[in-house]
């Protein structure tokens, strides 16, 4: 998305002459071509039913991983065996792992909010000092008090999450609290620098000189890295612990021997696990971005209001399909890295009956890259023609095309009729090659890489004129795209902590009570409706939100302190 200002009007929130005068171009046939997004809908809904059920019950991943391991659970050290009664919350035989499921998915929801919606706010001020775009600066506005309004909702979650940690899995919490401490401590820290920065970032707007702000807004974008790196000291530990057993050496300033430490905290996978969560939060506040800016668009009439929000809407999509592209490279890395130290979580998420987890996440992946496809297709259709550039628009829908066939390779299972692919009773899917599937991932980082170059390129020099004729299916795209990054946000979180089942820290400390009567992770039904439910809940909360936030450039609202 380019932000180049165009030379027939300076400042995009100003009007010309007459402008309002002209009417917004609609769609001559609305539901021409509708069709084209309702058949993606479909084909994701078939999707959904196809990995829940046939893949799900053929893949037998209804056998829990508590089962599975139960060999190396009763291997498991004493000392990590409960001595006090487990608190139970009889919901559907899985009532404490809901609970944390659903606490943490939340809390992650709004967390990513800060962590990438720190990066686009601060990069969008810069620019807009560069071009004096004044749009620009108004996103930037509205996306930190966006954060600021909804920092209590995610930070009410962890509080809530570490809550239900130390009342539903007692001992883990007293150990892993301990061996984690200093990473806890440095992190609180943060959390503490981050309200800092955050806060005085809103406060000072326009108040301050332009440079010393940007040291404000990159200061809370960095705060928010560390501490999540903090954070990921601790999660990343708990699937990859660099270490095979807890010593426990005595009270100090350390209470683990120094190497044990180095090794839990800088654990195998920590700096790959961060930098994909750095990008997917990029993307999942690029899609978030679009959705509610197309929410804005419906709920406004004028044309400058219809104007800006069309621009949002192209403006969060861009940021969205950027960290897309680096995503799943960033995720191969990541699960490459898990194969090297941990080859029995590797071999249970990839090979065995947690795969159609990974199935799950892989396709919604593939089905953002054609949501996106399909937006600049339709988005940009009257564009390219009035640039006289049709090939554009062709080359993408060959895009569409392959990606169509990249999808129906990715959703390929590898096996089936058997919970692990290595087991004689499996049947191949000659499909369902991992190269194939690597060659397909390629290609649509490839496509994402070429449409981004793309918009740059052809956009630069937009007219204001041409904004605020956003079609039906561009709308609806934009809405799906915000569904979609939500939806794979919940589904790489619960994919980590399934790998890990089921153990707390992994062959270390296990699931309480350590039996079959305790089945791990949670069944396809109950994460289901985990997201469900939150993924409402968020969805409600950031369009009430938003509409305490956004700037409309017709009402020449002033969004101040």
């Amino acid at each position: 998305m380019s932000v180049t200002p165009s030379t027939n009007n300076p400042d995009p929130d100003i009007v010309q002459p007459h402008a309002s005068d002209v009417p917004v171009s609609e769609d001559p046939n609305p539901g021409r071509s509708m069709w084209k997004i309702w058949s993606l809908v479909g084909l994701f809904a078939a999707f959904l039913t196809f990995v829940t059920l046939f893949v799900y019950p053929n893949q037998e991943g209804m056998i829990s991983s508590t089962q599975l391991q139960m060999g190396a659970l009763k291997n498991a050290s004493s000392a990590y065996a409960e001595t006090l009664p487990i608190q139970d919350v009889d919901i559907n035989n899985q009532g404490r792992s809901i609970f944390i499921a659903f606490v943490m998915l939340a809390h992650v929801l709004f967390a990513n909010l800060h962590l990438g919606g720190s990066w686009i706010a601060a990069v969008s001020e810069s620019i807009y000092i560069k071009t004096h775009v004044r749009r620009l600066d108004r996103i930037a506005k509205s996306l930190t008090l966006f954060n600021v309004i909804l920092f209590s909702f995610g930070a009410t979650f962890a509080i809530a999450g570490v809550l239900f940690f130390i009342a539903l899995f007692p001992v883990f919490a007293t150990d892993w609290f301990r061996v984690m401490w200093w990473p806890f401590l440095i992190e609180a820290i943060l959390f503490a620098i981050e309200i800092m920065f955050l806060y005085t970032y809103w406060f000072s707007w326009d108040k301050i000189e332009r440079r010393n702000h940007q040291i404000l807004g990159y200061g809370y974008a960095i705060a928010v890295f560390f501490q999540t790196f903090m954070i990921n000291m601790v999660a990343g530990g708990m699937l990859t612990p660099g270490v095979t057993e807890i010593s426990f050496v005595g009270s100090g300033l350390l209470s683990i021997p120094y190497a044990d430490a180095i090794d839990l905290w800088f654990n195998p996978t920590l700096w790959r696990l961060q930098f994909h969560r750095v990008f997917a939060s990029i993307s999942y506040m690029g899609f978030i971005l679009a959705m509610l800016a197309v929410f804005h668009f419906l709920d406004r009439k004028g044309l400058r209001d219809k104007r800006y929000w069309d621009w949002v809407v192209s403006y969060g999509i861009t940021w969205g399909l950027f960290g897309l592209v680096i995503q799943p490279v960033l995720g191969m890395i990541y699960v490459l890295q898990i194969q090297g130290v941990n080859m029995t979580a590797f071999d249970f998420i990839m090979h065995g009956p947690r795969a159609w987890e990974m199935l799950l996440m892989a396709g919604t992946l593939s089905f953002l890259f054609l949501t996106v496809i399909l937006f600049f297709m339709e988005r940009r259709e009257r564009l390219f023609s009035k640039l006289e550039s049709r090939s554009l628009h062709n080359l993408f829908k060959l895009f569409f095309l392959i990606g169509l066939i990249c999808l129906f390779i990715i959703i390929q299972p590898s096996w089936l009729y058997a919970p692990f692919q290595s087991d004689p009773a499996a049947w191949a899917n000659p499909l369902g090659s991992m190269d194939y599937k690597y060659v397909s991932i390629a290609a649509l980082v490839l496509m994402g890489v070429l449409m981004l170059t793309i918009d740059a390129i052809v956009l630069s020099d937009i007219k204001e004129s041409d904004w605020g004729a956003l079609s039906r299916v561009s709308r609806s795209a934009a809405i799906f795209a915000g569904l979609l990054g939500i939806f794979i946000i919940e589904i790489m979180g619960f994919v980590r902590e399934s790998a890990r089942s089921p153990w707390t820290v992994y062959n270390i400390i296990p699931v309480p009570p350590g039996d079959i009567q305790y089945p791990t992770p949670l069944t396809i039904i109950n994460i289901f409706s985990v997201w469900i439910i939150i993924s409402v809940l968020v969805v409600i909360v950031f369009w009430l939100t938003s509409k305490v936030t956004a700037h409309h450039p017709e009402d020449a609202e002033k969004i101040k302190p």
